[in-house]
């Protein structure tokens, strides 16, 4: 029997774990390999506050107006909370009405939603310096009302009149000038050197799928431009040792069902068709002057922790892609490399052990390149920014 518990950690330990259960839901993003804590930091260096699961920047004000709203209320703190509930469920309603037919959290749950809003960007809250208060949402309803200005940022815009103020109220994601002028302001402050304050200074939002696609990026500054080149390097590199599990797993799996031209054999076709445009795609001098030292030097000065383990599988592989000019597909050593990093991490589930994992196992791990949240969850803040004017 297995189960999951919480344990009396500080909030960003359990923000920390939060972010790491949001990818379980995910087959195709889930880190099998071990690599999130390069991902995650190389993600904050470039876009401090986000998540993989926010979807519009507004949000970052609807949150605080909900809590100042359920803060005011003078009943007691657990009439709060369910007021702050109530008022984050009346948001879902309140943003279908006014239009919004994409990236509005709990659109299909509506109140039988169980991860709020306020639960998606608490952490981004405090990490731009939206939220002063340092704990839980439940205590920050804990607070005196009247006593709720010092939980928040000055200069916070103050709530609309409208806002949710009846049940049939409507909102909508496209901050005004001066709300849009108020994250501006808290991204400058909070990270001034970031990527993601300077897009949003800019007059237009770059149509990319990855940061290092965008069209101006030779004009950002060198420290910028080498955080990406961390970035692009590390995600073209490791998406060949996803792709390499996951033919490895559909070798094994087809092995054991035995059945020739099953959906199985289809897959380890697939993967090993992907495993060989990713050779061809991938030029070893990408990876040859890569200052490896550099990249685990800047994640320390991020709350993510690369272990010498991880650091170790990285280097190797990188290694190994070197030397064989990334022809990896039947590489005894990569395939072990791969192998024995795997069984360490699951232990007795690794899927190479436990067959019974290997057929439960939906045929995609990790098989989209890393893109550190830039889409859709960064480039559509940076356009809600730049709708803004």
């Amino acid at each position: 029997m297995s189960f999951l518990a919480w344990i009396d950690f500080d909030q960003a330990d359990r923000d920390r774990t939060r972010r790491i259960m949001d990818l379980f839901g995910q087959e195709d993003s889930r880190d099998e390999l071990g690599l999130g804590s390069v991902r995650d930091a190389l993600s904050d260096l470039m876009f401090p506050g986000t998540s993989t699961i926010q979807t519009r920047l507004r949000y970052m004000l609807f949150v605080p107006w909900i809590y100042q709203m359920a803060g005011a209320h003078r009943g007691t703190a657990a009439a709060r909370r369910e007021l702050a509930r109530a008022l984050e469920i009346r948001l879902i309603e309140a943003l279908v009405r006014g239009g919004e037919t994409q990236n509005v959290i709990g659109s299909a749950a509506r109140e039988k939603l169980k991860r709020m809003p306020s639960d998606v960007y608490w952490a981004g809250l405090l990490t731009l310096g939206i939220r002063r208060f340092q704990g839980s949402r439940g205590a920050c309803l804990e607070a005196t009302p009247g006593e709720s200005a010092d939980l928040w940022a000055a200069g916070l815009p103050s709530v609309p009149e409208d806002f949710l103020s009846t049940p049939d109220s409507s909102a909508h994601f496209k901050p005004t000038s001066e709300e849009a002028g108020f994250l501006r302001d808290r991204l400058a402050h909070e990270a001034p050197h970031s990527l993601f304050t300077l897009l949003s200074r800019q007059k237009s939002a770059a149509d990319c799928d990855m940061i290092w696609q965008h069209p101006a990026r030779a004009e950002w500054p060198q420290d910028i431009q080498a955080i990406v080149d961390h970035a692009e390097r590390f995600s073209r590199l490791m998406h060949g040792a996803s792709l390499l599990y996951n033919l490895m797993l559909s070798e094994k799996a087809a092995d054991m069902q035995g059945a020739e031209n099953s959906t199985w054999h289809e897959r380890v076709a697939t993967y090993s068709e992907r495993l060989d445009s990713w050779k061809d795609e991938t030029l070893g001098d990408m990876f040859s002057a890569w200052d490896l030292n550099d990249l685990w030097l800047r994640s320390q000065g991020t709350i993510h922790d690369v272990r010498s383990h991880s650091r170790r599988f990285i280097e190797t592989w990188r290694d190994i892609v070197l030397e064989s000019r990334s022809d990896v597909r039947e590489h005894s050593a990569a395939r072990a490399l791969v192998r024995d990093r795997e069984s360490r991490l699951k232990g007795p589930k690794s899927r190479f052990r436990n067959d019974g994992a290997l057929m439960r196992w939906s045929g995609a791990s990790g098989t989209i390149p890393l893109n550190f949240r830039w889409k859709p969850v960064v480039s559509n803040h940076v356009q809600d920014l730049v709708n803004a004017g």
